[in-house]
C-alpha cells in the first residue's frame, strides 16, 4: 500500500510543501477530501527542486496535518491560516 501512495505522489510532484520558513515532505494527498498530510524535514528551500516545492497557500482549500519532528500533529484551517499569514 505505501508504494501506491508513494506513486500517487510521485506522479503529482508535490513532494514538499514550504510551510514559512520549514519544508515539510508530503507523505498523503486525498485529492477528493481536499486533505494533505506532511512531515516536517531538516531541509531548506535551497536543497529541494523547485518543481517538486510547493507553497502552503497552494492548498488553501484543503484541510493540511503537518507532523513535526517530534511526531506531535496540527491540523491547520488553511482559510484562517492564510488570513492570518497574508503579506
Amino acid at each position: 500500500m505505501r508504494t501506491r501512495r508513494n506513486q500517487a505522489i510521485n506522479n503529482t510532484k508535490i513532494k514538499y510543501i514550504s510551510v514559512l520558513d520549514k519544508v515539510y515532505e508530503v507523505i498523503s494527498i486525498q485529492w477528493l477530501h481536499s486533505y494533505l498530510e506532511a512531515r516536517e524535514t531538516d531541509l531548506s528551500i535551497d536543497d529541494v527542486p523547485e518543481s517538486e516545492l510547493w507553497d502552503i497557500s497552494y492548498f488553501e482549500d484543503f484541510r493540511v496535518r503537518l507532523v513535526n519532528r517530534k511526531g506531535e500533529a496540527k491540523i491547520i484551517d488553511m482559510a484562517e491560516w492564510l488570513d492570518q499569514h497574508s503579506l
